[in-house]
């Protein structure tokens, strides 16, 4: 698997492979795609944008993605855009394993879940890391306390969905448990900074709050190839 570093120029100096994948590190929606990308072992080369530069706003990659977001996935010509079109597309040129269920009843369960991730717990958790990230916690103290609360609730539900099982839906990993790790994940990177510790968040670590949601996160970090899909500027 190849890495390269994106530049202004990377659409013509850097040749395009059979499956290229355009993303920025730490992006939840982006890590989601690498992990199913690497559970479905599907062969790809990972394009990296530097968010601080706005490289996903250059005209090169705008070429690309005239909204000027990721994940891009190309694939043979294929330009798929969005998170979750990119795991149908995935879903279609790799049946196995499955990212959306074998059954009505995993399909609907993954997609509730998924519904649920993206209505109720993406956002509070922006609310809580955007400002630890940026080292302004104390002066977001309201806002961070007050997603919080919901923050832990949904990670009570998610809990709860995992105490009798390994995964979200079905004895395997399905595209529920790829889309909420990273959010999860993002959760924990930026409640374990020194400066989220007064505010009490009651959310890290996992295994003392949520022990059932720390076991299902260590399961998908023992996934094959989880190693390529962990965030570069995270290691």
């Amino acid at each position: 698997m190849l890495v390269g570093r994106f530049n202004h120029c990377l659409a013509y100096e850097w040749p395009m492979s059979a499956c290229d994948l355009y993303f920025i590190s730490g992006s939840p929606p982006c890590w989601t795609v690498m992990l199913a990308l690497e559970f479905k072992g599907v062969a790809y080369t990972p394009r990296r944008l530097d968010n601080a530069k706005r490289e996903q706003k250059s005209p090169e990659f705008l070429k690309i993605n005239p909204r000027g977001q990721v994940p891009v996935l190309v694939h043979e010509g294929n330009t798929v855009c969005e998170t979750l079109a990119i795991l149908a597309y995935l879903d279609g040129i790799a049946p196995e394993p499955a990212l959306f269920g074998r059954s009505p009843a995993e399909t609907a369960q993954i997609w509730q879940i998924i519904s649920e991730c993206d209505g109720n717990l993406r956002n509070p958790v922006g609310d809580i890391s955007r400002p630890l990230f940026r080292g302004k916690g104390e002066a977001f103290r309201e806002q961070i306390v007050e997603a919080a609360t919901c923050v832990r609730d949904e990670l009570a539900l998610l809990d709860a969905r995992v105490a009798s099982g390994p995964w979200f839906a079905g004895d395997t990993a399905s595209a529920a448990d790829f889309v909420a790790f990273p959010v999860v994940m993002q959760l924990c990177r930026a409640s374990a900074r020194e400066e989220a510790a007064p505010l009490e968040l009651g959310v890290y670590p996992l295994g003392a709050h949520t022990p059932n949601l720390d076991k299902w996160a260590k399961r998908i970090e023992a996934i094959e190839g989880y190693g390529n899909a962990y965030p570069p500027h995270w290691k």
